[in-house]
């Protein structure tokens, strides 16, 4: 028989379904298996014999088929659809499951985090985790639709560099051909470059950070989420991260409410606020928090921020030059202001960014004042000597997005398959 989805599935008829089996449960004279498939869950019942033996024979997650008839459900079974259900004359086990090491029902045995992350591809199998990573696919999509709009083009940037990209030694070096390299840590000067060229770039692209954290925010792989826009500075790059996230956050509300209401989530659009780093270190200090002019944020700091305006984008522009990579704009060099900014929102940062520097002797310069060698960054230098316009761009973590918007405890719930310190399996 023609297979049929379970999302598909209609008030009557004859039909067949594929799937999982989710859960299962043998009376004396009667069986139930709840049919899990891409689009949902299914109550199938049945009163035969032969039938029932062969259920009692199952376990969870075995792959079957079954042939049915549609009919109106008389009990409510947990993430099933409530209306309908299957009553079964055909059952073929297709791939018996094996003892399961985590359960994926999880009726009765909530699984660690740990135990979850080593077997990955049974735990992305719960509804609740399949709901978020449908989430983080229209949290992607719907970036790439809000710039494609806007005529930015889709750049691929390499995840092979010869030159630290934020300088520091916290890069993974790789061979490449005897010759040695670093895995990107990300996009930021190619880019530059491409901005440069063709005006409005953006990437989505995975990159890689070699810092030795060990907390619930950060993880050593992860995807960016990148702009960079020629003739813009500080000020009207941000507004392009505000209306982005803005735009990201309806379009999860209108195609994924299910999955919301599933993660019992009440995502709302965010609003904003916009202080200049001063501004918020005053902010901070009058709260009773030990920071002072010259700090970075610590968690405290971006806890706090989200605290005095919940449910807030909020950004911190206009940071102290040490504090912001070599390529960001001095903007006030008497004053030691820079145009970089960052963004807060969900208790975390989610973005950093700013207005680039396009001098080429300006940038020389900069890069000799964090400590690195120039003469390592000629390529890059040399093609903002061909004409460079001012620009400026950002960056946002796909996974710290999601983190964000659905309130979860540990960045690596966001992630679908983690690499940190201890973690290079599944």
């Amino acid at each position: 028989m023609k297979r049929t989805y379970i999302s598909d599935l209609k008030k009557s008829g004859k039909v067949g379904l594929t799937g999982w089996v989710f859960e299962y449960r043998v009376l004396a004279k009667m069986a139930f298996i709840l049919l899990r498939d891409s689009t949902g869950v299914v109550q199938c019942i049945t009163k035969e014999p032969k039938i029932i033996k062969k259920i009692s024979g199952l376990t969870l997650e075995s792959v079957v088929g079954v042939e049915g008839k549609i009919k109106k459900a008389k009990v409510k079974a947990r993430y099933a659809k409530h209306d309908i259900e299957i009553e079964i004359n055909k059952l073929e086990i297709m791939n018996k499951a094996s003892k399961l090491p985590i359960h994926v029902n999880e009726k009765t045995v909530k699984s660690s985090l740990p135990s979850r992350l080593d077997f990955r591809s049974l735990d992305i199998r719960k509804p609740e985790i399949k709901a978020v990573f449908k989430i983080q696919s229209t949290i992607i999509n719907a970036f790439r639709e809000y710039f494609y709009r806007l005529n930015f083009i889709e750049m691929q940037p390499p995840g092979i560099i010869a030159t630290s990209t934020e300088g520091g030694t916290d890069l993974f070096e790789v061979n490449y051909f005897d010759k040695k390299a670093y895995l990107a840590q990300s996009p930021q000067l190619y880019k530059q470059l491409a901005a440069i060229s063709w005006e409005k770039v953006f990437s989505t692209s995975p990159v890689w950070r070699a810092e030795k954290h060990d907390t619930s925010k950060h993880i050593n792989e992860i995807r960016q989420m990148d702009i960079e826009c020629a003739f813009k500075n500080d000020l009207e790059i941000m507004k392009y991260m505000e209306d982005v996230v803005k735009f990201i956050a309806k379009k999860v509300i209108k195609e994924c409410s299910s999955e919301l209401r599933l993660l019992k989530i009440d995502l709302k659009v965010p609003k904003t606020k916009y202080l200049t780093y001063k501004e918020a270190i005053d902010l901070l200090a009058g709260k009773g928090l030990k920071i002072e002019q010259g700090d970075d944020f610590e968690p405290e700091a971006e806890r706090k921020l989200c605290e005095l305006f919940p449910n807030t984008i909020i950004f911190t522009y206009e940071w102290p030059i040490e504090l912001k990579p070599f390529y960001i704009w001095p903007k006030d060099e008497v004053y030691g202001v820079s145009g970089g900014f960052d963004a807060v929102y969900g208790n975390i940062e989610i973005c950093s960014g700013g207005q680039r520097v396009h001098i080429p002797d300006m940038l020389t310069k900069q890069i000799e004042n964090k400590g690195l060698d120039s003469s390592h960054f000629k390529w890059y230098i040399d093609a903002f000597r061909h004409g460079a316009p001012v620009h400026a761009g950002w960056s946002i973590g796909l996974e710290r997005l999601t983190q964000a918007m659905l309130g979860l405890d540990n960045i690596r719930e966001a992630t679908l398959f983690p690499r940190d310190r201890k973690r290079l399996t599944p």
